[in-house]
């Protein structure tokens, strides 16, 4: 079973009481200096009963290794350079080490696609508990949720991890990659989660790994939230200068940002 910390707050105040306390926990780890300890990531989705899963997991019930996604950037790479001008180094020869503990092959191309909503085994998070808050509370509530959920996530707490051969690894991508400017915008790092079967290495869900290490790695906490605390969060964080448009940087955003400004912080919602 997923081994996740439940938090029930009531409002912003109760939010950020949360989010000091992980973060002041992590500067307290850090400056003990007993271990590495792997900077608090976040996550925000609209509903709290969502597991956490990646596009890929959504939208395709195939089980992907590393290779057989390899394969697919390839197939789909001239289509995509032919209507951006842009080009990745994707090499069609390339011997992969499915096991490797690292950025999987055609990382720096995974990531703009997935900023573009191209099915991806990159699972999203953001260095700031704010931006995660944001893409918590943007949507509209879906029918039925009483809560968001904010997720906090330590992999490394001071140790050094560990795993069976072939269960399933949470693994942590860092922040710096040469991709597209959301990346950069939206304080994006990435992780994947993967587990041995047989000679192949397959893409499989976060939750699979969590528990294993029972309580020192892969940490999680959930933060959750009313829905109805949606105008609160908002008008919070449009004055902290976290919108569409400074995460998304585009038309579309730009519209969503002026009708939140225009039309729904108006209307209380």
């Amino acid at each position: 079973m997923p081994h996740v910390k439940e938090v029930v707050v009531k409002d912003w105040a109760g939010f950020e009481d949360e989010v000091t306390r992980i973060l002041d926990g992590f500067t307290a780890g850090r400056a003990s200096g007993k271990g590495y300890m792997s900077n608090p990531l976040f996550r925000g989705q609209a509903d709290h009963r969502w597991m956490l899963e990646t596009t890929l997991e959504r939208f395709s019930a195939r089980a992907w290794s590393v290779s057989r996604y390899y394969r697919l950037l390839l197939s789909i790479a001239p289509a995509v350079s032919s209507l951006t001008q842009r080009t990745w180094s994707l090499d069609p020869h390339l011997q992969i080490d499915e096991s490797y503990h690292g950025a999987p092959p055609g990382y720096e191309f995974m990531i703009y696609l997935r900023h573009h909503g191209f099915p991806s085994p990159l699972l999203d998070w953001t260095r700031s508990p704010y931006v995660a808050a944001f893409f918590a509370f943007a949507p509209r509530p879906h029918s039925g949720s009483e809560a968001v959920a904010v997720y906090a996530f330590l992999e490394y707490v001071g140790r050094s991890k560990t795993w069976l051969e072939d269960g399933p690894r949470i693994i942590g991508l860092g922040p710096y990659a040469i991709t597209h400017e959301r990346h950069y915008a939206q304080q994006c790092e990435y992780t994947i989660c993967k587990k041995k079967d047989g000679e192949s290495y397959l893409y499989c869900n976060h939750e699979e790994a969590l528990g294993s290490g029972e309580g020192v790695q892969d940490v999680l906490t959930k933060i959750l939230i009313p829905t109805t605390e949606r105008g609160q969060f908002l008008r919070r964080l449009e004055s902290m200068n976290i919108h569409a448009y400074l995460l998304f940087r585009d038309e579309t955003a730009l519209m969503q940002m002026l009708a939140y400004q225009e039309i729904e912080k108006h209307d209380g919602l």
